[in-house]
């Protein structure tokens, strides 16, 4: 009798120490993971990095206690878009939801949408108060018809906006001559940005975005790069810009620059928006917009399109109409 009393203490207190001891995981398990996209300077999310619940294997889990925020909520009364790019996304910034995705993860040239990159690139490692030299093999470099002219001197903010504003291919590649000049490989430096930001699906070749053999990108890792730009201030600044005029160094060359962004008055509370087009990317286009005082913010990323503006104003409205943050 004795014996078996202790036989079933032992088991009792054993089964106490399995439910009270054993290590618990609160994260949820069965919950599908959401990742946010950097939404300030230095601030990096992996795509990839999800926390699995195979990677605790051997510790017990259990449901999570905290409220799970469902905004935005959609609205199923509302059907989806028809967009015929090659690939397309919508992506809630605050939730780190695809609202709506069309080949997210599919390479494709960018065009000028790389000039993104470039232009974090240029603000970490260049001085805009300096003064930059046109060089004869970065006039006309696009075969289109030059945006600088041969010896022509600007300061580097001006230059920035001819690059930014008029999308120039002069301006990035002077850009990256005067960086090569100091001993920095500006296209380097953008592929190792892309690498810290996560953007693993992602390689740049050249800093104007021509050369769609060899660069390519994703609409996942697209929004990684627009929410991250948005965190410049000028860049925000300047591709908000409809029409501003830059004058040479000398003040002999006026630059009247038109934004290559049509959808500037046609779509309220921009906060950053780029195009990109060549014979073999198409049309490319992406667009951050900001929703209400509360901070929402949804980033639009259209690849590969015949008509970037017409389907990238087609998916803000849509994700407007389909969805509700309150």
């Amino acid at each position: 009798m004795i014996l078996v009393t202790i036989v079933l203490g032992g088991l009792v207190s054993g089964a106490v120490f399995f439910i009270f001891g054993y290590p618990v995981n609160t994260k949820t398990a069965n919950y599908q993971a959401e990742v946010k996209a950097p939404t300030n300077p230095g601030q990096a999310h992996s795509m990839d990095s999800i926390n699995s619940p195979q990677a605790n294997s051997g510790q017990a889990f259990l449901l999570p206690v905290a409220e799970t925020n469902y905004l935005p909520v959609r609205d199923l009364t509302v059907t989806e878009p028809i967009i015929e790019a090659r690939a397309a996304a919508l992506y809630d910034v605050n939730s780190g939801r695809f609202l709506y995705a069309q080949n997210v993860n599919k390479r494709l040239p960018i065009a000028s949408v790389t000039k993104l990159m470039t232009a974090i690139v240029v603000m970490d490692n260049l001085g805009l108060d300096d003064v930059y030299t046109v060089s004869a093999e970065n006039v006309n470099v696009d075969g289109l018809g030059a945006d600088l002219y041969r010896g022509e001197q600007l300061s580097g903010k001006d230059l920035f906006k001819i690059m930014l504003i008029k999308s120039s291919n002069d301006a990035a590649l002077t850009f990256a001559t005067q960086a090569q000049r100091q001993g920095i490989d500006l296209v380097a430096k953008m592929n190792e940005k892309a690498q810290r930001l996560g953007m693993t699906n992602t390689h740049f070749s050249d800093p104007a975005g021509l050369d769609d053999q060899d660069a390519f990108s994703t609409a996942a890792d697209l929004i990684k790069l627009v929410s991250y730009a948005a965190g410049y201030d000028l860049i925000s600044k300047l591709l908000t810009t409809r029409t501003a005029d830059v004058i040479s160094l000398d003040g002999r060359i006026n630059h009247h620059l038109i934004n290559t962004d049509q959808l500037l008055g046609q779509i309220s509370s921009i906060i950053l928006g780029k195009t990109g087009h060549t014979d073999s990317a198409l049309g490319t286009m992406v667009l951050e917009v900001g929703l209400n005082d509360g901070g929402d913010r949804i980033i639009s990323v259209v690849l590969g399109s015949n008509d970037r503006f017409g389907e990238t104003k087609k998916l803000i409205e849509w994700g407007k109409k389909a969805y509700s943050w309150k």
